[in-house]
């Protein structure tokens, strides 16, 4: 009887202990749970702002990708117009130019026309000048053997120390170039203008002509 006392007494402890253990198990392992939960719940809370951080710098940087996008559009589009102005400008000063060469040449080539004209009047002129003073000198100088030739001819028809009409000579005049012969008039002429002849094959051949008389 005694003994089944002791055996009940420890019996129930036993369950106390046990179920004071399970007790402590189960209390302990809320505890976990409930700190695993708070961390998960930490933890997704700073996920979230981190997510929602990077999410505004993304859209942040789309924006200063589109802004710099357009900045790059329109930096094409001046460029471009920048360098068709540059080009209009350069065909209109390449135009200007072969304008102003154009108008240099002609007006050089006009130039060189007029001094050419000019000169070639001016040697026209001295042609001119010098065919009419040859003109001048060759009628003085005409009428000067003229008057020479008419004076000579009447000197000699009137005056000097030879005969044109000589016994088998012919007899010519180097001034007159008149060659006479024995059967023809007379005349009188000094005897240095003389020249004789043989045949009057040779007179001519001299140069000298048949008087008509």
């Amino acid at each position: 009887m005694h003994h089944a006392k002791k055996l009940v007494v420890a019996l129930t402890s036993l369950l106390i202990l046990t179920g004071c253990t399970t007790g402590n198990q189960q209390a302990a392992n809320h505890t976990s749970v409930k700190t695993k939960t708070v961390r998960v719940e930490k933890r997704t809370a700073a996920n979230k702002a981190a997510w929602a951080k990077a999410k505004a710098a993304s859209r942040a940087n789309a924006a200063s990708a589109k802004a710099l996008s357009s900045n790059t559009t329109q930096l094409a589009i001046a460029t471009s117009q920048a360098k068709r102005q540059s080009e209009q400008l350069k065909a209109k000063h390449d135009d200007a130019m072969a304008s102003s060469k154009s108008a240099s040449q002609a007006a050089a080539q006009s130039r060189s026309q007029s001094e050419a004209q000019s000169a070639s009047a001016v040697a026209a002129a001295s042609q001119s000048k010098q065919a009419v003073k040859a003109s001048s000198q060759a009628a003085a100088q005409s009428q000067q053997t003229q008057t020479s030739t008419a004076t000579t001819s009447r000197q000699n028809n009137f005056s000097g120390d030879t005969d044109t009409a000589q016994t088998g000579r012919i007899v010519g005049n180097r001034n007159s170039k008149i060659y006479h012969v024995e059967t023809g008039q007379n005349y009188r002429m000094a005897g240095k203008n003389a020249v004789y002849f043989s045949t009057e094959d040779a007179a001519r051949a001299a140069g000298f002509r048949k008087s008509f008389r």
